[in-house]
């Protein structure tokens, strides 16, 4: 069976073009929510004003929660932040006020739910923040933006967000610098919650060295779709990305990337979109040379020390412990960095780049 993408243009965060977008969305992917339990899961980085761009937009919230409720369901909102509370990063967002206003509720991803893994990855056991199971539907809601690591973080990579927060760090830890092993992590990540709808807020979007301090772009980008995994991939050739990235490929290589039909409801040409600076060095070189060429030429997370607080968080978060903070800056161990670049992403200075 095929995959559904609807895919269009929206100028601005305008309840009366979201809405018809979404009506069409439901449509087309057969997604029928009447009177069900849903959990609507936006890509809630860390708390940051709507203007940043680093999170889902709290009116797409607003619009997809309207016609849930207008469809008699019974709808959560939650995420697993990089590290504060989904509660201190919904208010900094501004996606509470959509909870309040709409009588929403709070799912908090404190839970430690332990799933069995039999997918394309080589591990056997994922833990979530909340079940997947205690859902009728999940909507994944992923922000459009760059991706230090993995290139683009979209629909699957969003799905991350049910890991909680410090078990992140120990799967950064796990994979290292394995960006094919991370990327078969998360599409099993992605089979487990098997979210019934992906839609992506790509009206004001990120470029450049993302997830949290790259540029905010209005590219003007709405789309929607029953299959994480084909949006992902056509999202990549829109974006006129040089290459399929990680998860595309992987996926492709399990026989998971599936062919999708297009509805193009006028979705905007982009052919300036910036990549991160961070590269790949796979040249066809012995072990030994490949990895001492990927010691000097791969791009290393370093600091700005104008823009430094010194407050501590790329200390707390790193999953490789290769970071210090000092009397008056912060230091890098580079020979133990897994270049998961988990500290520029969670930067709140945005004083870390590549």
């Amino acid at each position: 069976m095929m995959s559904k993408i609807v895919a269009g243009g929206c100028k601005s965060y305008d309840e009366g073009l979201l809405g018809p977008f979404l009506t069409r969305a439901f449509a087309e992917t057969g997604t029928a929510p009447a009177g069900c339990r849903v959990l609507l899961k936006p890509n809630l980085l860390y708390g940051k004003p709507p203007a940043k761009a680093v999170n889902t937009h709290p009116l797409v919230v607003r619009t997809v929660a309207l016609a849930l409720l207008e469809a008699g369901c019974t709808v959560f909102v939650g995420d697993s932040p990089g590290y504060e509370s989904t509660e201190k990063a919904l208010e900094k967002s501004g996606i509470m006020e959509v909870v309040r206003d709409l009588g929403l509720q709070v799912a908090p991803f404190r839970k430690r739910v332990t799933k069995t893994n039999d997918g394309i990855s080589p591990y056997r056991e994922l833990t979530f923040g909340e079940d997947p199971l205690d859902y009728d539907l999940i909507v994944n809601m992923p922000k459009l933006k760059t991706h230090m690591m993995m290139g683009l973080t979209a629909g699957v990579k969003n799905l991350f967000g049910f890991v909680p927060s410090l078990y992140k760090a120990k799967w950064h830890l796990r994979c290292g610098t394995d960006k094919r092993l991370f990327a078969s992590l998360l599409i099993d990540i992605h089979a487990a919650v098997r979210p019934a709808l992906t839609v992506l807020d790509g009206i004001t979007a990120m470029d450049g060295d993302g997830p949290s301090g790259g540029r905010v772009r209005s590219l003007g980008i709405v789309a929607a779709s029953d299959d994480a995994l084909a949006l992902d991939a056509f999202l990549e050739k829109g974006l006129s990305v040089p290459s399929a990235l990680p998860i595309s490929v992987v996926a492709a290589e399990h026989g998971l990337l599936r062919d999708a039909e297009v509805i193009d409801l006028g979705m905007p040409a982009v052919r300036d979109f910036l990549m991160p600076a961070s590269m790949e060095v796979d040249w066809n070189l012995p072990p030994l040379v490949r990895e001492t060429a990927r010691r000097v030429f791969t791009r290393k997370p370093k600091c700005a020390a104008k823009k430094c607080t010194l407050c501590g968080t790329c200390v707390n978060v790193c999953p490789a412990g290769a970071i210090q903070r000092e009397e008056t800056r912060i230091s890098f161990d580079y020979r133990a960095c897994i270049r998961c670049f988990c500290c520029q992403e969670m930067c709140p200075a945005n004083a870390i780049t590549a």
